[in-house]
């Protein structure tokens, strides 16, 4: 299934830092996430806040002024994302005809149950088409 033109593009190693941070926490000023996910990659907070806008303009993150202060949460649904990137990978990688089930993804510390059928009943959908 090719991404349709209003999906932001895969994510990057970094910016999928940046969601998972964002989904466990909700919502962080720049300074916040960057003290989180700056030292994995060795990066300096000016080369994290143009991360962080390039993911707002890329739709994977809103911006909202508190008091001043920039704050940033994730634009983009934890299991939609992830069951594209899903897809995407079964199709494009490994060249399967049917999507995984998402019985695989039973044991990640990402997903809650609700997320596991949440995202089974996505990849189901697809396989249906």
């Amino acid at each position: 299934p090719a991404m349709s033109a209003d999906q932001p593009l895969q994510p990057t190693k970094p910016e999928l830092a940046v969601l998972k941070l964002l989904w466990r926490k909700k919502s962080l000023s720049a300074r916040e996430i960057t003290d989180e996910v700056a030292p994995d990659f060795n990066w300096t907070y000016s080369t994290m806040r143009t991360v962080i806008e390039r993911m707002c303009e890329k739709g994977l993150l809103k911006k909202k002024s508190a008091e001043g202060i920039n704050v940033y949460s994730a634009a983009v649904g934890k299991v939609a994302l992830l069951s594209r990137m899903i897809l995407d990978f079964s199709d494009r990688v490994l060249e399967l005809d049917a999507a995984p089930s998402a019985v695989m993804f039973a044991d990640s510390k990402l997903l809650t149950e609700d997320e596991i059928k949440e995202l089974e009943k996505i990849l189901k959908a697809e396989n249906r088409k």
